[in-house]
């Protein structure tokens, strides 16, 4: 089993591109420095893998060999590595002169690996370490390994400066990593919260495995680089990034995610070709949805659709009755003309009312529809529940039923009433429109009076 396999999404594979001739290491008087803890510093390590080959590595001795089979035996196919590393610290308490370097850091690696999988972390980064501490009496196979794992255990202890540092020196070292390893500096560089260089070695991964005909490029990396350039306000890339996932993976979070930026950054067609797209596809499944998509067919004008895909919503249970919903529908429908339809849908919203805002809208289609009766009714229960704005403009509206109902003298007092507020709140508009109906609500008193002396004469 490799200790790589534990690590899932962190696990790349290893080898070297031409980035390795330019990968930023830290110079120092003596070459170039790996960061390992304490005080271990493998500059040594760094070799050319064409000439490992050359290297002279001591073999390991057959009874070091056997030894070890054994112990692999215990902690594998007796599923006890504990018993495993007592045995690995006997050989090692019988004293480290008697194993060559090749040895010894054989030794180290399983220790490492059964600490491994005892998930005692702490250990199996130190005895990689010590790993190290041999580079020079290993092949760069198991160097290079070794290099890898670490950067991988440190980015999951968080140790992110001595991942960073661990996996651009495996860089110079690997043979032709491909772009996954760009993707893992890339992700360091995110939790270091250096997005300018996260993006940086997302789009080389990109570019990298574009090149190579690695196709469909990892969801995951463009959802990366959505979210930086998201993070950096750098809407247009977002765009350009999404309009891309839409294309090669095809989901409801890419679309409705488009939808949104196009919203947002005032691209209203495409955004509403956007949602289109999405429902055609099938992506509505939330309630979110349907709303998000009513708002961006009132937005185009066309409110009888918007009606119609939110009743469609509410028809397939995925759209609940409350007052946003319920208030959604109605707007669509009175939008549309669609009077009677609107008045249905408010009054099923009246049940959800946290105030006296959808009353005020019932009393003005009851006007308009003439059920003046109604129209007193709702707005006189507007007035009780409060948070209406320009209250005057409420009582002018009731005034008006009162009127239509020939209650002639309690309209002209809620004409009265809403003058003073209107006169109070400087509304000059509103305040001349309700002086105008007590005068005209006065004429047609002095009118009637004269109708009714003029018969009784």
């Amino acid at each position: 089993m490799s200790i790589l396999s534990k690590f899932g999404s962190l696990t790349v594979a290893v080898g070297v591109g031409w980035f390795a001739l330019v990968a930023t290491v830290e110079p120092t008087l003596s070459g170039v420095s790996i960061s390992i803890t304490g005080d271990v510093y493998a500059q040594n390590c760094i070799r050319d893998p064409e000439e490992d080959e050359k290297r002279r590595i001591e073999v390991m001795k057959l009874t070091t060999a056997d030894k070890l089979g054994d112990i692999q035996e215990i902690i594998d196919t007796e599923n006890n590595p504990q018993a495993g590393i007592e045995e690995l610290d006997r050989m090692i308490a019988r004293g480290t002169r008697r194993y060559n370097g090749n040895e010894l850091a054989n030794i180290y690696k399983m220790l490492a690996y059964a600490y491994f999988l005892l998930d005692d972390m702490p250990n199996t980064i130190i005895y990689n370490e010590k790993i190290l501490e041999h580079c020079d009496d290993i092949r760069i196979g198991m160097l290079s390994t070794t290099m890898f794992t670490l950067s991988q255990l440190y980015y999951a202890e968080e140790r992110f400066s001595e991942a960073l540092a661990t996996i651009e020196d495996w860089l110079l070292i690997a043979g032709d990593p491909g772009p996954n390893p760009y993707y893992f500096v890339a992700t360091i560089y995110y939790q270091q919260g250096d997005y300018d260089r996260a993006i940086e070695y997302v789009e080389l991964a990109i570019d990298m495995a574009t090149e190579r005909g690695l196709l469909p490029i990892k969801k995951s990396w463009y959802g990366m680089l959505r979210f930086l350039y998201f993070e950096k306000e750098n809407f247009p890339k977002v765009i350009e990034i999404l309009e891309i996932m839409v294309k090669e993976y095809p989901e409801r979070s890419s679309w409705i995610q488009l939808a949104g930026m196009y919203g947002e950054q005032g691209f209203e067609k495409k955004q509403l070709y956007a949602m289109e797209s999405a429902n055609v596809l099938g992506f509505f499944d939330r309630e979110s949805d349907y709303l998000q998509y009513q708002g961006v067919l009132m937005n185009a004008d066309v409110a009888i659709r918007s009606a119609w895909y939110l009743q469609e919503g509410f028809d397939k249970e995925i759209v609940e009755d409350s007052y946003r919903t319920l208030n959604a529908l109605g707007q669509s429908y009175q939008a549309s003309l669609e009077d009677d339809e609107a008045i249905e849908q408010f009054e099923k919203a009246t049940e959800f009312a946290p105030d006296g805002r959808i009353f005020k809208r019932l009393a003005q289609l009851y006007l308009g529809k003439e059920r003046f009766e109604k129209c007193t009714e709702r707005a006189e229960e507007a007035i009780e529940r409060g948070g209406i704005d320009r209250i005057w403009d409420l009582k002018i509206l009731e005034g008006m039923c009162e009127y239509n109902r020939e209650r002639l003298t309690r309209a002209l007092e809620i004409f009265q009433d809403a003058r003073r507020e209107a006169r109070d709140a400087r509304a000059a508009s509103a305040e001349r429109s309700a002086r105008d109906w007590i005068r005209y609500i006065e004429n047609e008193r002095n009118r009637l009076r004269q109708l009714a002396a003029a018969d009784a004469t």
